[in-house]
């Protein structure tokens, strides 16, 4: 088996469709920041520290680095790179952001007609510097939307990753919830099941390996009450029967990923569990029947939020319906009230409606989709019901 991956001519299409933008905005050169950006325009990617990282594209579509010395070679060796400008270290004699300036000049891109996604590098790990504004004594265009507008709708490749990602942690929170028993805690459940997962993926698919800091497959899962805080943390006490829990897992496919969420019962869930969990799948099964291409992003919400009024559970909800997700865990757009554009084929997102109870727990599903041509396709495949997720007790 072979894990699926972006090659180099989709990343120099990329490159193509945002330098058309460049081209009819009449803009020197885009200086990309953002790692997630730098990561969808290049292939390099980045691991964020306070050291500088900048990719800058040209209307002819050729793309240079200005990267830090502890990531020369790593740069030096992405496919299509024009050139890699190499500074030392952070914060240097000479700021990283001056290379950056030189590499801008050096391609003779106008102060005026120089764009970005962001005035200057981010701030990560404490780093510290110019503004491009200052640098160039003008503020550069707006480029953020010629990237951002691009990475909506994935490609068929993406999509590939992401399916892939979707079957393997599927796979992972099968063994992890196969393991969960009243008494250990939750991490003594969950890490053994992730390291085994691990081992599984590494045997039957050799080349595979993550591309983001970390193992790249995780599997876990929040027991209890805590369960009522959407980002709860896990207990050192040890699991017990009538407590709920909220699980996920995902696996890193160069470097894209899917989201999965469960909920469930350490024994037969109560009466009040029983309805909040079949208020929380009728909400996600509401969002996605709703789902179709043309259809304003935010109906997707407001249809939602209509039948939690209808349910009664609409003061218990915590958050949106939903995001994209792709080379990050959450990317735009969302599935919020405040979205206007309408959905479109190739649009892949997680759809989590929750309810927060804390007299009971938290309840959410999150699964992964896709939009299709007339509506929507799951990508994720786990039991949502509620029988498929109760954990026997002896």
């Amino acid at each position: 088996m072979e894990a699926p991956s972006i090659p180099p001519q989709e990343y120099a299409d990329r490159r193509e469709a945002a330098a058309a933008g460049l081209q009819a905005a009449r803009l020197d050169a885009l200086c990309v920041f953002y790692p997630a950006r730098v990561t969808w325009l290049t292939g390099f990617h980045v691991l964020p520290t306070e050291r500088p990282v900048a990719a800058i594209l040209t209307p002819a579509a050729e793309v240079s680095l200005v990267v830090p010395a502890v990531e020369k070679e790593h740069a030096e060796g992405v496919p299509g790179v024009a050139g890699v400008d190499v500074y030392f270290e952070y914060p240097g004699e000479r700021h990283p952001m001056e290379w950056v300036k030189a590499a801008l000049q050096r391609l003779g891109a106008a102060p005026q007609r120089v764009a970005a996604d962001h005035d200057g590098y981010i701030e990560y790990w404490g780093y510290r510097g110019p503004r491009l504004t200052d640098l160039l004594g003008v503020r550069p265009v707006d480029g953020e939307p010629l990237i951002e507008s691009l990475r909506r709708v994935k490609s068929r490749r993406e999509i590939e990753c992401i399916r892939f990602s979707a079957d393997w942690a599927g796979r992972a929170h099968r063994r992890m919830q196969d393991a969960i028993q009243p008494g250990p805690t939750e991490m003594e459940c969950y890490e053994p099941a992730a390291a085994e997962s691990l081992r599984e993926l590494l045997a039957e698919v050799p080349g595979w390996r993550p591309r983001r800091f970390g193992a790249g497959i995780t599997c876990s899962f929040v027991g209890g009450r805590r369960t009522a805080m959407p980002h709860g943390f896990v207990r050192g006490q040890g699991l017990k029967a009538g407590d709920v829990l909220v699980s996920g897992a995902g696996v890193d496919v160069d470097g894209y990923s899917a989201e999965l969420e469960r909920t469930m019962f350490i024994g037969e869930p109560s009466p009040d569990q029983r309805r909040a969990f079949q208020a929380m799948v009728a909400l996600q099964d509401r969002a996605l029947e709703v789902m179709r291409p043309g259809l304003p992003i935010g109906e997707v919400e407001l249809e939602v939020l209509a039948l939690a009024d209808r349910l009664g559970c609409a003061p218990h909800l915590r958050h949106h319906v939903g995001h994209s997700i792709g080379l990050e865990v959450h990317e735009a757009p969302f599935l919020d009230r405040g979205e206007t554009d309408p959905l479109e084929p190739g649009m892949v997102f997680t759809v989590e409606p929750g309810i927060y109870l804390p007299a009971l727990g938290g309840f959410r599903h999150s699964d992964t989709v896709v939009i299709t041509t007339d509506g929507c396709r799951l990508l994720t495949s786990y039991p949502r019901d509620l029988e498929s997720l109760v954990v026997p007790v002896a």
